[in-house]
C-alpha cells in the first residue's frame, strides 16, 4: 500500500516538481518509481481539468503493476478519488479495449473472442490431433512405429 504521508527523497522531489515535457528516469528496483508515478499521476487527476467524457489514461506492462500502481492513485487521492476520471491499464488491455471498439479496422468480426493461454493450447493440440488423423502417413517421418 502506498504510504501516502511518506516524504519524497531528493531525487523524487526533482521529478514531482519537474514540468517541462519528457523525462527520462533511470532506476534500480526498489528505488520507488512506482511510488513517484503513482504521487504524479495523483497529482495529474487533481490538477487537471478535463471535459466530458476524458479520462487520464495510466499505462503500465503487467497485470501486478497495473493493481499497484491503481490502488497507489487511490491511496493518494483518498477522499479526492475521482475513479471515473483516470483509468489505469496493460498494454494488452488497452490493445483489447481498442479493438473491442473498432473490430472491424483489423478485419475482425464484431463478435471476436480473445482467448486465454489455456484455451489457445486447447485449440492448437485439438488442430494437430484432427490433422493427423485426417493424415495418418503424416507423422510417419517423424515417429517410429514402435514409438507410438
Amino acid at each position: 500500500m502506498a504510504k501516502k504521508d511518506a516524504a519524497p527523497r531528493g531525487g523524487q522531489i526533482e521529478i514531482l516538481k519537474y514540468t517541462q515535457g519528457k523525462m527520462g528516469i533511470a532506476a534500480v528496483p526498489g528505488s520507488g518509481k512506482t511510488w513517484t508515478l503513482a504521487k504524479l499521476a495523483a497529482q495529474l487527476v487533481r490538477e487537471t481539468r478535463l471535459g466530458r467524457g476524458q479520462q487520464i489514461l495510466i499505462v503500465t506492462l503487467v497485470n501486478a503493476a497495473r493493481g499497484k500502481f491503481e490502488q497507489q492513485v487511490r491511496d493518494f487521492l483518498g477522499e479526492d478519488d475521482l475513479g471515473t476520471a483516470y483509468r489505469v491499464r496493460t498494454l494488452h488491455g488497452l490493445a483489447n479495449d481498442i479493438v473491442s471498439e473498432r473490430p472491424g479496422l483489423v478485419r475482425l468480426s464484431d463478435d471476436f473472442q480473445i482467448l486465454d493461454e489455456d484455451n489457445a493450447n486447447d485449440m492448437i493440440e485439438d488442430a494437430v490431433t484432427a490433422y493427423i488423423r485426417a493424415n495418418p502417413a503424416f507423422g510417419a517421418a517423424y515417429v517410429q512405429p514402435e514409438q507410438i
